[in-house]
């Protein structure tokens, strides 16, 4: 607070005001600090729960072409609307027999302003990194932007199951 003196000069703040506003400050941002943190978090675990959404749904409408189509237990592909071909096994799901089938199956069924999938990626906030995973037959999809690697989508071809596995912490 500023003071005058009889004089008519000013005087700054004190030492120990100025102390006491940078303590204040700093519990202030204590507190506000995992709150955000928190947020991100959840932010982090929306946007892979829509994206897992969106894989779901697009392996439903790929299986759906193939029923339409006759559900002939022959392995071919399905043509989805805007021209992707999308390769099905003999059930009738979005191939996948190995990480490239898992790159190749995510990138022809999703449209091109979903995140795409890829080895390795160049923007790890809108791309996942593909592997398939031999033990259970399955693709799992990561999400590189997030550091425990938690945040991840899997993909079972031989049953359509799509299921996402979201992180606990940052």
């Amino acid at each position: 607070m500023l003071k005058t003196e009889s004089l008519g000069k000013a005087q700054g703040f004190t030492l120990i005001e100025l102390v006491i506003v940078i303590v204040l400050i700093g519990i202030l941002s204590a507190a506000a600090l995992p709150k955000f943190a928190n947020l991100t978090l959840q932010a982090r675990n929306a946007s892979n729960q829509g994206v897992a959404g969106a894989l779901s749904a697009a392996v439903n409408i790929a299986h759906s072409a193939w029923i339409a189509a006759g559900a002939t237990s022959t392995v071919g592909n399905v043509t989805l609307e805007g021209g992707a071909i999308v390769p099905l096994n003999a059930n009738g799901w979005p191939r996948a027999a190995d990480q490239s089938g898992c790159i190749t199956s995510w990138n022809a069924i999703l449209s091109t302003a979903a995140p795409q999938a890829a080895t390795s990626c160049d923007n790890p906030n809108n791309c996942y990194v593909a592997a398939f995973d031999a033990t259970a037959s399955t693709c799992v999809y990561s999400l590189p932007a997030d550091p425990t690697s938690a945040t991840k989508i899997t993909y079972n071809p031989a049953t359509g199951a799509v299921t996402s596995t979201l992180a606990t912490s940052l």
